[in-house]
């Protein structure tokens, strides 16, 4: 059975211009990798050029009514963008919103104490806000209605000491030990109001009264020129248990993936290190794909029900990239061997090729 030791973490990421790399069960001041002596094939570049190559995502995915949704933000300092991505998994509907978020040196903040991540628009607002002091976590959006698609308004908010909420952070080579990748994990239910307006005014609610549970991925990391990397999340309730889980292969993974990688899974307030995964679609990113481990503990596969791509030139800034909404089955084992099995489970997956 596969382990992976979780410590309590250190007061900073980067000690005497090296990474301290683990999984940790408390967390940094900051999610802050500069500083790090030669990152790249050591050389020692200018910081201001090391600093420019780290960039950071802020991925919040929801589960609520007959909805599973996703708040994704990219901090590139070139181009900032947001993606708003909602699907109806039982009506099998799904509406997008791509946002440009502009020039900004950063967008997504370090501190993890307490924090906002704010962006704001004619026809848009999005706010992320933590608070460890105060016990809150906050999800605001409004996004105006274009063409076929309906007003969003959401507001979620949720609590750290929760029963059902754990937070884990994983500091990992990228891929080797003079590059790091760190990253931030949150599962926690919320109450809110999630509404949607067509053009004649009408709103919806889409929570149907229920409460729901959210997964937050926060990242940085050193990348390439050329990144790659796939990823699967899902949140949903087997047996009475609630479960979320994340799944990842990218470029920058580390040489030894065994003692450091990104898969999660959290099992009410329980948390389960999962092992590395190997992410497969034979016939393209649009059909199924299969999701294994060597370990026996993953043996998933995920059909595509809805499927978004976008395709980005901008500068010196090359991205592909694929949202895709569907369904997965297979069997899961937690850390203590117990097993899971999943039929036609909502999830989200995503490819991506970024080039800088």
């Amino acid at each position: 059975m596969y382990t992976r030791e979780v410590t309590p973490g250190p007061e900073k990421i980067i000690v005497k211009h090296k990474p301290v790399f683990g999984t940790f069960n408390t967390l940094p001041d900051q999610l802050d990798i500069h500083g790090v002596k030669a990152p790249f094939a050591g050389i020692p570049l200018p910081p201001v050029l090391t600093k420019f190559r780290i960039r950071a995502r802020l991925i919040y995915v929801f589960r609520v009514g007959d909805f599973l949704g996703s708040i994704d933000i990219f901090d590139n300092k070139i181009v900032n963008m947001a993606e708003v991505s909602l699907w109806n998994y039982k009506k099998d509907y799904k509406y997008t919103y791509r946002i440009f978020l502009g020039l900004r040196l950063r967008l997504i903040p370090k501190k993890l104490s307490e924090a906002v991540c704010v962006s704001s628009g004619p026809k848009r607002s999005i706010r992320i806000a933590w608070n460890h002091l105060k016990d809150r976590m906050t999800f605001k959006l409004h996004l105006s209605g274009y063409n076929t698609r309906p007003k969003l308004d959401l507001s979620f908010f949720s609590n750290f000491t929760d029963s059902s909420s754990h937070e884990i952070f994983s500091v990992k080579p990228a891929p080797t030990f003079s590059r790091c990748s760190a990253t931030w994990y949150v599962a926690n239910a919320f109450k809110g109001r999630l509404a949607l307006t067509d053009k004649g005014g009408k709103e919806f609610d889409c929570t149907n009264g229920e409460n729901g549970f959210g997964f937050t991925f926060m990242n940085r990391s050193y990348y390439k020129f050329i990144t790659t990397g796939e990823n699967i999340t899902a949140i949903g309730k087997i047996k009475d248990k609630q479960v979320s889980f994340r799944f990842s292969t990218a470029s920058f993974d580390a040489v030894d993936r065994d003692s450091y990688n990104d898969n999660v899974m959290f099992i009410d307030d329980q948390f389960s290190p999962m092992p590395p995964v190997d992410i497969t679609h034979s016939f393209g990113v649009t059909n199924k794909w299969v999701i294994q481990d060597t370990e026996s503990m993953i043996d998933l596969t995920f059909t595509p029900k809805s499927i978004t791509s976008r395709n980005m030139n901008f500068v010196a800034v090359r991205t592909t990239y694929y949202t895709i909404f569907g369904t997965i089955d297979g069997i899961l084992l937690d850390k203590d061997g117990n097993r899971l099995v999943l039929r036609d489970f909502p999830a989200i997956s995503r490819s991506s090729k970024l080039r800088l």
